[in-house]
Formats: structure tokens, C-alpha cells, sequence
């Protein structure tokens, strides 16, 4: 009999955050519900407990829908598939669950048709898919649509790097509508192979709107990062993504909910100029690392509970790890994102944009990351503006800004949130890092109840400088300025220990 994975979602009530997470409501669910299918891990150990949101039921089929004026009524996944091939067009396909039973041929690269919008494309060789969008200009509507892409099908695709996805975006100025697009795990675990990423968007200005995904299927899966990058001997590594976003300018995705259970990134950016995410929430699980030594059977057994990755050390006891990657995640020259009225939580580097242009974080929630919430940076002479954001510091910092360009002019306006009721903070919680030349930091406090001593500090400088910059402090968070802190101003409500030079440091009243 399949194990059932338990479900930990926690209530959240704050009035602000509750508006945030608006999209990411389900009906409350008991502890047995099955969050996942039993297809994610090895049926002989016991239920893993997970923290994790359970995706909305289906539509239920109805013959009285709308069709919009203009649009021609399909009824079937064949004339889909036919259709996607096709320019120019208004689709309204009938309501109803569609599951994947073959795959559409495989397109040679480069593609030729330049017009579509797909002549950027920087890989040769073939796609391997199971729909291919070739057409372009097209408004696809698809409310009330189901559309299930099977691991079956998947498997048949080949397992060779950067050649299959689910979906290959190659055509232009296509629009979708409310579909629901979901991975069904229709073999057991570990004997299935997923494709990199289900959407890989390849042409400029796609758009998805109102639109619902579940991702699902990874290998392994259950132990973040610990077992590599697919090197080395370690096993098999096959990750699956929510949406690669390709040399192709202008994707947009409106309203839409992505709940993420695989390990891969939920959307990642390479060599892209215009992005827009808005009213979107992305949602990810989290594992408590005592949970793994349950297991009877698997990858950490057969390496004596050690993980392998960067140096063999043993799992850690009393940690929480994200079965994600990260939320949002720029490679390569990537410029001009847009990211708005938008949550993404329990991902690992929840919101990591490292660009070579303008970024834009504007009322943006990050919930319970599983390494770090904000690192947003670019190279000199962008633009970066992170208005009204939030996060909390249930398990790991807020801020990681180490990784990317250092931030010049830039400006960082965040809220500090509570933990969730009954989480415990772990040796990692605290707000972080920061660093910037001429940079403002505005830090505002949302808590509702007062945060963990050990996890209220802030860490200034350090691995970078932090020169000519202003912080102002409206929480009872300790700032720590290391010595490469200069020409600063702080006016800070909590506690400052300046161990940099030629700053101007202010106590705000409490």
C-alpha cells in the first residue's frame, strides 16, 4: 500500500501577509491528506513529513462555458496539437481533463523560422518534447482545461542535457488562459525520467495568464542539494524545473500559481532583456533534516546519512532544507525583471536575481526560505529597486547579498515578518547580509510578536563593503557593522555595535 506524505501547512493571519498569500488559499486539510503522490519517494519508507501546500482540486467538467467572440471551439488534445503548430489564431478548447499519451516530433535547431520570434534561440542540435508551440500570435483559452503530461510519456523523451521539455514555447506573442498544467506521476519511484523544465520559453513576448501548474518528480528527491549536481559518484541526478525562460525578451506571467514539487528551479532566467511576474504565487516544501533518518531505503541510506555535495559531512540534526531550487533565478545577461504583488515561499534561494540591468522588486513576499529570501544585485549602472517587499526569518536569512555585483545606488525597502506559529529558529535564522556603495536599506518591522534574540541581528558588510550608504532601522534588530563599514549613515531603533569607520550612527527612539 503507497505511504501518504504529511502535510504540515501552517495558518498564517497576518492582514498584510494574508492578502499576499491570497492566491495560494486551499481548503484546509487534515494531517493524512495526501499532499504529494506516493510516486516522490520509495513506498518501503515511512510518510515524509513535509511542510508543503496542497494544489486546488480540478475544475469540474461543465458543458456551459464561454466562448468568446472570435474564437473557434476545439474538443480534443489532437486538434490542440495541431494548433500550436498554427498562427494567428483564437482558441477556446472545451473544459475537461486532457492527459498526454504521445509526444510531438522533435524540431531541429537552430529554427528556421526567424519570423516567430525564434531566431535568438542559442542551442543546435533538436528539442525533444511533448508539445511543441511553433505557431505564433495566438490566444489560447483554456479555463476550465486540465492538461496532464504523464511521467510515462516523459520517460520515452530523451535523457541527454539541455534537449527535452514538456513544452517548448518557440513561436511569438502567444497568450494562455487559465489552463491548469500538471505533472501526473504515473510510474513508481525512482524509475521514472523527467524532463529538464516543463516550460522552456524560447520565443519573445509570451504570456500566461490566470494560469494553475503542479510540478511533481525529481531524482532523488527528499535531501535538497546534498547528493550534486549529477557528477561524480553520487547516482543519478534528474531535476525538473517550472519554467526555463531562454533568449526570449518580454515573458510575462499574470496571476498565476505554481506549486513546486520537484527539485529545479520554479523560474529561471538565461540571457534576457524583459520580464514581468506579477499577482503570481510560488509555493515549495520544506523537510525538517531529522525526517531523513526515518528512511530505511535511498540515497542518504546508502551513504551512511552523509551528504556528498561541496565536502562529505554528516546530514545535519535539527535543520530545515528546501526539496526546491530557487524561486526566481537569473544566469548570463539578464536585465530589465519586473517582479510584483507577488509571494514565493518555501524555496531555497527564494528571489536571487544576480543581472546585468535593472530589477524591480515591488511588493513582493518571501515566506520560510530554505537558504536565503533576497539576493538582488546588477552591474554598475542598473537600476534596483526593492519597494514595499517583505520576509520573514523562520530558518535562514533575509538578505544574502554576497553573491552578485556589488550593489551601487540601490535601493532596499523591506518589512520583517513573524515566523510562523510554532516554528523554531535554526542556527542560520537572522536578517542576513548586506553591502552596497550609495545604497539605502529601510527596514520596517511587521512582527507580531517579538523575534528570537539569536536570529535578530543583521550582519553589515563583511564578505563586501558597505561605504557611503544610509540604514534606517525600524526594528529592535541588532545591526553589526563590520570594518569595511565607512561614510554611513544608521539611524537605528535597535542596537548598533560599529566596528567600521567615519559612520554616523543614530538611535532611534523606541
Amino acid at each position: 500500500m503507497h505511504s501518504k506524505l504529511i502535510r504540515l501547512e501552517r495558518q498564517k493571519t497576518n492582514g498584510a501577509l494574508a492578502i499576499a498569500l491570497s492566491l495560494l488559499s486551499v481548503a484546509a486539510a487534515s494531517a493524512q491528506d495526501d499532499v504529494f503522490d506516493p510516486g516522490l519517494q520509495y513506498t518501503e519508507n515511512p510518510p515524509m513529513v513535509v511542510n508543503a501546500r496542497r494544489p486546488p482540486p480540478l475544475p469540474e467538467p461543465t458543458e456551459d462555458f464561454e466562448i468568446r467572440r472570435g474564437y473557434r471551439l476545439i474538443k480534443s488534445l489532437d486538434e490542440f496539437r495541431q494548433a500550436i503548430k498554427m498562427n494567428g489564431q483564437k482558441i477556446r478548447m472545451k473544459p475537461g481533463v486532457y492527459r498526454a499519451t504521445k509526444a510531438d516530433p522533435p524540431v531541429d535547431l537552430p529554427l528556421k523560422k526567424s519570423g516567430f520570434g525564434m531566431g535568438r534561440n542559442r542551442k543546435e542540435g533538436r528539442q525533444e518534447h511533448v508539445f511543441a508551440v511553433n505557431g505564433s500570435n495566438n490566444h489560447f483559452d483554456l479555463r476550465g482545461v486540465v492538461i496532464e503530461t504523464p511521467v510515462s510519456v516523459l520517460s520515452k523523451l530523451t535523457g541527454k542535457s539541455h534537449v527535452s521539455d514538456t513544452w517548448h514555447i518557440n513561436g511569438a506573442n502567444n497568450v494562455f488562459i487559465g489552463g491548469y498544467f500538471r505533472n501526473v506521476l504515473d510510474m513508481p519511484y525512482p524509475t521514472y525520467r523527467m524532463t529538464e523544465n516543463e516550460f522552456e520559453i524560447c520565443g519573445d513576448r509570451n504570456r500566461f495568464h490566470d494560469c494553475t501548474f503542479v510540478i511533481k518528480g525529481s531524482v532523488p528527491y527528499g535531501y535538497t542539494d546534498f547528493y550534486g549536481k549529477g557528477s561524480g559518484s553520487f547516482g543519478r541526478l534528474n531535476k525538473h524545473c517550472f519554467m526555463s525562460i531562454d533568449h526570449a525578451n518580454g515573458t510575462e506571467l499574470i496571476g498565476c500559481k505554481v506549486y513546486h514539487q520537484a527539485f529545479g528551479h520554479c523560474v529561471h532566467f538565461h540571457t534576457v532583456d524583459g520580464a514581468l511576474i506579477k499577482d503570481c504565487a510560488f509555493t515549495g516544501v520544506l523537510r525538517p533534516t531529522d525526517d531523513i533518518f526515518k528512511e530505511t531505503v535511498g540515497r542518504a541510506v546508502d551513504h551512511d546519512f552523509y551528504m556528498l555535495y561541496r565536502s562529505k559531512q554528516p546530514i545535519p540534526r535539527g535543520e530545515v532544507i528546501p526539496l526546491t531550487e530557487d524561486g526566481i533565478r537569473s544566469y548570463e545577461e539578464v536585465k530589465n525583471i519586473k517582479v510584483v504583488n507577488t509571494t514565493v515561499e518555501r524555496m531555497r534561494g527564494a528571489i536571487q536575481l544576480l543581472c546585468t540591468g535593472d530589477v524591480t522588486l515591488e511588493n513582493v513576499t518571501v515566506l520560510e526560505s530554505g537558504d536565503f529570501s533576497y539576493d538582488v544585485s546588477a552591474t554598475s549602472g542598473s537600476r534596483i529597486v526593492m519597494k514595499d517587499c517583505r520576509g520573514d526569518v523562520a530558518y535562514n536569512p533575509l538578505f544574502n547579498l554576497t553573491r552578485g555585483d556589488l550593489p551601487t545606488k540601490a535601493g532596499y525597502e523591506i518589512t520583517i515578518l513573524s515566523p510562523p506559529e510554532g516554528s523554531k529558529p535554526t542556527p542560520r535564522s537572522s536578517l542576513g547580509k548586506i553591502c552596497g556603495d550609495r545604497c539605502k536599506f529601510i527596514i520596517k518591522d511587521g512582527t507580531t510578536r517579538p523575534l528570537p534574540e539569536e536570529a535578530n541581528y543583521l550582519i553589515c558588510g563583511g564578505d563586501k563593503e558597505l561605504v557611503n550608504s544610509v540604514i534606517e532601522n525600524h526594528t529592535t534588530a541588532r545591526l553589526i557593522l563590520k570594518k569595511n563599514v565607512r561614510n554611513c549613515t544608521i539611524h537605528s531603533k535597535g542596537p548598533v555595535e560599529d566596528g567600521g569607520s567615519g559612520n554616523k550612527v543614530k538611535v532611534l527612539s523606541r
